[in-house]
């Protein structure tokens, strides 16, 4: 067997017997264990790279596979047509599906899109903040303030 250079064996005599060894790689890990530490890692992850990974990618994911499904029934000019709006669903040789990718590009490609800016706003904000909001707005009203503000405006 060949002897890696810096690396302990188990028979070595001049180590003592407590000698700490380095645990040996692992060559690959299983695809069951790959895609756990990636689904156990999502809460790690900040605003806009979670909602990519875990919201916007199935969302995505799925409007391509409507947009390919429709590309091959009605052709892929149709369908790039549809999606944007430019061709009627109705003139499709497929309308049903033409309908569902037309609603699919009115509806969910520019939620994505604006969410993906709102978080990159909100991220924005957060970074530059440079106090609270409760340092900012340090007067809470109770409930008690409230009835009597309500209370005087009653007498009034």
């Amino acid at each position: 067997m060949a002897r890696s250079p810096g690396y302990a064996q188990p028979g070595d005599a001049d180590l003592p017997a407590d000698f700490p060894l380095p645990v040996p790689a692992v060559a690959h890990e299983r695809r069951r264990d790959l895609l756990r530490r990636w689904w156990r890692s999502r809460g790690h992850q900040r605003n806009l790279r979670y909602w990519m990974l875990f919201r916007g990618l199935p969302v995505l994911l799925a409007l391509a596979v409507l947009y390919v499904v429709t590309g091959f029934v009605v052709g892929w000019r149709d369908a790039y047509d549809v999606s944007l709006g430019i061709e009627s669903p109705a003139e499709t040789k497929a309308p049903v599906l033409a309908w569902f990718l037309s609603v699919a590009g009115w509806l969910v490609m520019p939620g994505v899109a604006g969410a993906v800016a709102g978080y990159v706003v909100s991220d924005s904000i957060a970074s530059r903040r440079s106090r609270s909001l409760s340092e900012s707005f340090p007067q809470m009203i109770t409930k008690d303030d409230l009835r009597d503000i309500l209370r005087e405006l009653d007498d009034e």
